[in-house]
């Protein structure tokens, strides 16, 4: 059997505790928000819900809804939850035979803080766990979604085939390896996305000094054939080696509940597009509206769109199919 695509990263449990007595504060030298908790107090949670996220899971529930054949290569552990999790990707059609079980791995746990009267943001604490990912089997695949892995990329990245089309969607331990390191990565790589802060400091440049043309230009170079800049609520842009560059704006949902998961699903409604011979403006266009619907949804999966519901409203944004 092929794949249409085959996402590799990690898994989580995803807590989302809404929060209400709680101070926020500028820091004076960054500009940044910050939450402000007493030591010693308690502060109350006024809701609390779970879900399964991480990046890999996130980006092959949202392939399966776009109509993708997907696979999913991760590891974890013999417990329960790893059971459930197993369970609840081949519910949503994701396929699991490529995921590696171990004693030694587990899902990691992340905990997200929502402000109750600001949900545009949110504080996420991460605990990772172990992971087994030597002697990796890969199925055959058109395209390959290399997303988040921490401390385990470079082992990842030592086994990936080189056949499949890459589309490369970092995380922060990635980037932090610097260009130079990812270079193998990068020169291979059909779609590179990142948001602005992440292309900044792939080119160790001033973030608010450069535009969206600078930082797609100026990575294009470093190999990827289509590099994305996403800006979350200012919109995201999308250009190639020959110097063009597009721009799509973001679209207000209209009842916004939790952020967490937006930029997954704004690559997989992109890399969809793709996927189906898109024009980058209509690629740009699906990421954005699966971005919309995703966060007006608490947990990062749950309102991601199917191919039909894309399309109806991509008829009904755009005025076209």
């Amino acid at each position: 059997m092929t794949y249409d695509t085959i996402t590799i990263g990690t898994a989580a449990i995803d807590a989302f505790l809404q929060i209400r007595d709680v101070k926020t504060r500028t820091d004076k030298q960054t500009f940044t928000r910050e939450y402000a908790f007493p030591l010693g107090g308690k502060v109350p949670i006024t809701h609390l819900e779970e879900h399964f996220g991480g990046n890999a899971v996130n980006a092959a529930v949202g392939f399966s809804r776009l109509g993708l054949k997907t696979a999913i290569l991760t590891s974890l552990g013999t417990s329960a939850v790893s059971e459930t999790l197993i369970t609840y990707l081949k519910k949503r059609s994701v396929a699991i035979e490529w995921i590696s079980k171990s004693k030694k791995s587990a899902i990691n746990r992340s905990y997200i803080l929502d402000w109750e009267k600001d949900r545009s943001d949110r504080v996420i604490l991460s605990y990772h766990q172990p992971k087994d990912f030597r002697n990796l089997r890969f199925p055959k695949t058109r395209f390959l979604y290399l997303t988040s892995l921490g401390e385990y990329f470079e082992e990842v990245a030592r086994q990936i085939p080189k056949t499949p089309r890459l589309i490369f969607n970092p995380g922060g331990y990635e980037l932090s390896l610097g260009a130079h390191a990812l270079l193998p990565i990068l020169e291979r790589a059909e779609i590179l996305i990142v948001n602005k802060t992440e292309a900044a400091n792939l080119l160790n440049v001033e973030e608010k000094a450069t535009s969206d043309h600078f930082l797609i230009s100026h990575i294009s170079r470093l190999g990827p054939k289509i590099v994305v800049v996403t800006s979350g609520k200012h919109g995201a842009s999308a250009g190639g080696r020959d110097g063009t560059v597009l721009f799509e704006r973001s679209i207000p949902p209209d009842d916004l509940q939790e952020v967490t998961g937006a930029g997954d699903a704004f690559a997989v409604g992109f890399t969809s597009a793709y996927f189906y011979g898109k024009k980058l403006t209509e690629c740009l266009r699906w990421g954005a509206l699966n971005a919309t619907a995703c966060i007006q949804k608490i947990g990062a999966q749950n309102g991601l769109l199917t191919i039909g519901a894309l399309r109806k409203r991509y008829k009904m944004e755009y005025g076209e199919n």
